[in-house]
């Protein structure tokens, strides 16, 4: 069996969403034709700033849905344990 994913943390949770909301925002205001696409790339940057430049409600809400996450993994996936893998020696 393969090693089950990671819970999001409260920053992936915000990101995804984030990058979600402004893809969409960029197709709807670009055609194809004008490079929606060559802009998506610049999107983890801008979400990052937005990350900390976010009200401590925002935060919180999304730790609070990290939080549920956790939780939800924790009964999926009872006996998971992160264990960090060791890079291979060159």
């Amino acid at each position: 069996m393969a090693n089950p994913p990671r819970p999001h943390n409260a920053w992936i949770i915000y990101r995804c969403a984030k990058v979600e909301e402004l893809t969409q925002l960029l197709r709807f205001q670009t055609d194809e034709c004008h490079g929606a696409v060559s802009s998506l790339h610049i999107l983890p940057t801008i979400v990052g700033k937005m990350w900390r430049e976010e009200t401590p409600e925002v935060r919180t809400e999304c730790e609070r849905l990290s939080d549920i996450e956790k939780a939800e993994h924790q009964i999926a996936y009872a006996a998971y344990r992160f264990r960090p893998m060791k890079k291979a020696h060159k």
